[in-house]
């Protein structure tokens, strides 16, 4: 199976820009989460256990998978 998406340049420059930039936005969500478990885990900020747990509830909400 293929997918192709199109775009209209440069009206729809943004657009193509968050669909060509998706990788990069769910690994700096990876990092964020894997940093804030650091965090409270290994350097005992138990503040940044509820960061954390707000970050995946906006993950969530928004329908990505960090598996």
């Amino acid at each position: 199976m293929k997918a192709t998406l199109e775009y209209n340049l440069p009206e729809d420059q943004e657009h193509f820009n968050h669909a060509t930039n998706g990788f990069n936005y769910y690994m700096a969500l990876v990092e964020m989460d894997e940093w804030l478990r650091s965090e409270y885990k290994y350097n005992d900020k138990e503040e940044m256990y509820e960061v954390r747990e707000k970050l995946r509830q906006i993950i969530t909400d928004n329908n990505v998978k960090l598996d």
